[in-house]
């Protein structure tokens, strides 16, 4: 072989070399893409965790069938803490044009574990589900009250089979608790041993269960019930949302509307398939969301034509909506059933302003 033709060939497998190396090479960037989609009218799918249950189930109250869709819509991560994106998915995020390609840094504290970022997602995915039960439970009227639920009941607690997870605690004898902190001070006025009655609330039945107060928790001077809590609201009646493997804020306008049209009459959709995202307040109010984009082209894919967004996502949303699909912008719970409504009876809907 002669000298010329041989360096080219190692030059080239060279070339090749670093090619393959360059496209494997970690960088510190995040590819977002559409991700899996639930109806919130129907069971949990494959791609959230599967298990045929309903996304949204209620119990002790009469509930009106349903038609349509509802979907909640996600976006998939890829890269992040702990796992950086290769310079091929990067070049993979650029190209297609339903996804985006943003810097770790944009979303994500440098010190942020992959382990952090799971649990805080998990986290605001429980608030948003409990947020949406009581914003839904208040449009509809049914009276709901602040108090602190029993999230789990330790082997050592004296309420051990008589409490229950899930059971809100209002009175701890004749003084009224709002939230944890509430309770604390309630309880630091007390001994070790003492017995106190708690005033549950049991999706709308009153109970009321004695407690003898035990030892502290490990770095606090107070006596303990044997119970870990949150903050919550008392229910008429059960509602409980089926969902994992999902994370953040975002679905909480779409359960919140599932379960209005569960207890409502059952025909908010009209029959159609609709896809909504928004994070929900305990009052209703309904606040901007992150990748639009890639949730709106996910709503397409799974047939839905009229998408709900928050307001404050219109200007991003507008010039990447797909074809065929009708953007719709809410501020609060009420405006998006109002939208739906007018959506099955053919009338105006209100339309995201112009750039």
């Amino acid at each position: 072989m002669r000298r010329e033709q041989l360096t080219f060939w190692v030059c080239s497998i060279l070339a090749v070399g670093l090619a393959v190396a360059g496209w494997q090479m970690p960088v510190p960037y995040v590819r977002l893409a559409p991700g899996p989609v639930g109806d919130t009218l129907g069971s949990v799918p494959a791609a959230l965790g599967g298990g045929g249950k309903p996304v949204i189930s209620i119990s002790g109250h009469p509930t009106a069938p349903t038609s349509g869709h509802l979907y909640l819509v996600t976006v998939d991560e890829y890269g992040g803490p702990g796992e950086d994106l290769s310079l091929g998915d990067v070049f993979l995020g650029w190209w297609r044009s339903s996804d985006a390609v943003v810097p770790t840094r944009l979303l994500f504290p440098p010190s942020a574990t992959k382990e952090q970022v799971q649990q805080q997602g998990a986290v605001q995915m429980d608030v948003s589900q409990e947020d949406a039960k009581v914003a839904a439970l208040r449009y509809l009227g049914y009276p709901v009250q602040p108090g602190v639920e029993i999230s789990e009941i330790l082997a050592s607690s004296s309420v051990k089979g008589k409490a229950e997870p899930g059971d809100v605690i209002t009175k701890v004898d004749d003084v009224r608790v709002t939230n944890a902190d509430d309770l604390l001070k309630v309880l630091q006025g007390h001994q070790v041993g003492d017995r106190v009655i708690l005033h549950i609330d049991r999706y709308g039945t009153a109970l009321d269960i004695p407690a003898v107060l035990g030892k502290p928790f490990a770095g606090s001077k107070s006596p303990s019930i044997g119970i870990e809590v949150i903050d919550s609201y008392t229910q008429p009646f059960r509602i409980d949302i089926e969902l994992s493997g999902v994370g953040g804020p975002s679905a909480g306008l779409a359960f919140a509307l599932g379960i209005v049209d569960k207890l409502d009459s059952g025909a908010l959709t009209g029959g159609k398939s609709v896809a909504a995202t928004g994070t929900i307040d305990l009052d209703g109010k309904v606040g901007a969301i992150g990748g639009v984009q890639q949730k709106m082209v996910a709503a397409k894919d799974a047939g839905a034509t009229l998408f709900l967004l928050p307001k404050d996502n219109c200007a991003e949303a507008v010039p990447a909506a797909p074809a065929g699909l009708r953007l719709v912008p809410v501020t609060t719970l009420a405006e998006a059933v109002q939208a739906l409504h007018a959506a099955a009876d053919g009338g105006p809907l209100p339309s995201c302003p112009a750039g």
